[in-house]
C-alpha cells in the first residue's frame, strides 16, 4: 500500500513539474503587448467626429495585429488600445492623460478631437517626457509652444485655409462672411483667412458656442452685410443647422465649409440641393483614383460599412507611425527614444507623405472638395488632382 501511495505522489510530482516547464515555454513563446492611449471625445457634442478618430484608430490597431504586431527588440508586439472619452473637455482631458501617463504608464498617446482640451494635455505629456501625437486638431499654436513630445500628423488651419483661400480669391467673392467656433480653432481659422483675403474682403465675423442651434441672428447678419460667400468654421452638427437655416432663410450665397462636410455622411444630414456648389478644404477624397487612397477607403468601408472620413484616415495614419517609430527605435516602453524616433521619421500613409519639421508638424496634402448637384463631389484643387464629379 505504502508503495502505491508513494508512485502515486512520484507521478503527481513528475505531473507538476512537466506542468510549470509547459507553463514557463510558454509563457517566453507568449505574444507580448504595448498599451497605447488614446483620448478622444465619445461622448458630447464632439461624439461624431470623435468616433471617426476612433475608428481610424482600431482599423489601424487591427491590421498592426493581423500582421504580428511591431516588431522592436527582437520581439512582436499586440497593440492594445487604453482608451479615455475626454468629451472634448480641456479638464477632463488633462485627468486623463496624467492617468495614462503616471498611473496606465503608456509610452505614448494618441488623439483629441478639440484645440483646447490638446492645448490642456500637451504640458502633461512634455512634463511626464510622453509622446503626443496629434490627429485631428487644428490650432496652429499647439506646435509652436516649444513642445518637444508633441507632434501632429494633420495638417493646420494655415495650411487647410490656403488653398481653399486660393480658390475664393480666384473666384472673385467678396465680401466673405464667417461663423466659427468661438475657440481657438474658429478664431483661428478666421484669422487665417483674414491674412490670405486681405480685410477688404471680410465681412461679418460671427461667433457660437459648442451645443448652439439657432443661427438666425447670424443669418440675418450675413443678409444685412450682403455677403457674397459664407465661411462656415464648424464641424457636421452645427454646419448642417446652420446650413439649412441659410438656405431656408432665403439666402443664395456661395457656402465654404470644413473636412468635417465633404462626406456622405453630412450629406444624409441635408439634401443635395443645398449643398450643390459648397466648397470645403479635405485632407482625404476617399473617392480619388490614388492607391493609398482607394486602398484604405476600401478597407474602412468593409470594416465599417461607410465611407472613409478624413478624420480616420489622419488617425490611422497616426498609430502607424508610432508603430514605424516603435520599431525604428528599437523599444516599445523608452519614450525618450520613441520621441526620438518619430522626430526622425519619413513614413508613407494613406494621407500622403508624413514628416514632422522641428516643431513636431507633418505638412500632408491639402485638396478643395465642391458638392455636385446630384449629391457627389468632385476635387478642384490642386491642377494636378481635378476630377469629375463622383472622384471627390
Amino acid at each position: 500500500m505504502s508503495r502505491l501511495i508513494a508512485m502515486a505522489h512520484g507521478f503527481w510530482f513528475v505531473t507538476l513539474i512537466l506542468t510549470a516547464l509547459a507553463l514557463v515555454a510558454g509563457g517566453a513563446n507568449a505574444q507580448q503587448r504595448v498599451t497605447i492611449g488614446i483620448v478622444t471625445a465619445m461622448t458630447g457634442p464632439l461624439a461624431a467626429p470623435g468616433k471617426f478618430q476612433l475608428n481610424g484608430f482600431r482599423l489601424a490597431e487591427e491590421e498592426i495585429n493581423q500582421a504580428g504586431g511591431i516588431a522592436a527588440g527582437g520581439t512582436k508586439h499586440l497593440v492594445e488600445l487604453k482608451v479615455y472619452d475626454t468629451r472634448g473637455n480641456a479638464a477632463e482631458g488633462a485627468s486623463a492623460m496624467q492617468r495614462l501617463a503616471s498611473v496606465d504608464n503608456v509610452p505614448v498617446v494618441l488623439g483629441e478631437v478639440l484645440a483646447g482640451a490638446a492645448a490642456a494635455e500637451a504640458p502633461i505629456a512634455q512634463d511626464n517626457g510622453l509622446p503626443f501625437i496629434l490627429t485631428v486638431s487644428t490650432a496652429p499654436n499647439l506646435t509652436e509652444q516649444g513642445n518637444p513630445f508633441l507632434f501632429r500628423v494633420n495638417a493646420h488651419n494655415d495650411h487647410l485655409t490656403v488653398a481653399l483661400a486660393d480658390f475664393v480669391a480666384k473666384q472673385g467673392w467678396g465680401p466673405v462672411a464667417f461663423i466659427a467656433w468661438n475657440n481657438d480653432t474658429g478664431r483661428n481659422g478666421v484669422n487665417g483667412m483674414r491674412k490670405l483675403l486681405g480685410p477688404q474682403k471680410m465681412g461679418y465675423v460671427g461667433y457660437f458656442n459648442t451645443g448652439d442651434v439657432d443661427f438666425s441672428s447670424h443669418v440675418t447678419n450675413i443678409r444685412t452685410s450682403r455677403a457674397q460667400a459664407v465661411m462656415l468654421l464648424m464641424d457636421e452638427e452645427p454646419g448642417s443647422l446652420a446650413i439649412k437655416q441659410i438656405r431656408d432663410a432665403g439666402l443664395k450665397a456661395h457656402l465654404i465649409g470644413t473636412l468635417a462636410m465633404g462626406s456622405d455622411r453630412f450629406l444624409k444630414r441635408l439634401d443635395a440641393a443645398k449643398l450643390d456648389g459648397m466648397v470645403q478644404y479635405n485632407a482625404f477624397p476617399p473617392n480619388v483614383e490614388v492607391p493609398r487612397i482607394k486602398n484604405f477607403a476600401q478597407r474602412y468601408k468593409a470594416k465599417f460599412g461607410e465611407e472613409a472620413h478624413g478624420f480616420a484616415a489622419q488617425s490611422y495614419d497616426g498609430l502607424m507611425v508610432v508603430a514605424a517609430a516603435m520599431k525604428n527605435a528599437g523599444t516599445v516602453n523608452d519614450r525618450k527614444k520613441i520621441r526620438d524616433a518619430l522626430a526622425s521619421i519619413r513614413h508613407d500613409g494613406v494621407i500622403g507623405a508624413i514628416q514632422f519639421d522641428k516643431t513636431g508638424q507633418a505638412n500632408p496634402p491639402v485638396y478643395v472638395t465642391q458638392w455636385c448637384s446630384d449629391g457627389r463631389r468632385r476635387v478642384i484643387h490642386p491642377d494636378s488632382m481635378k476630377a469629375d464629379c463622383g472622384a471627390g
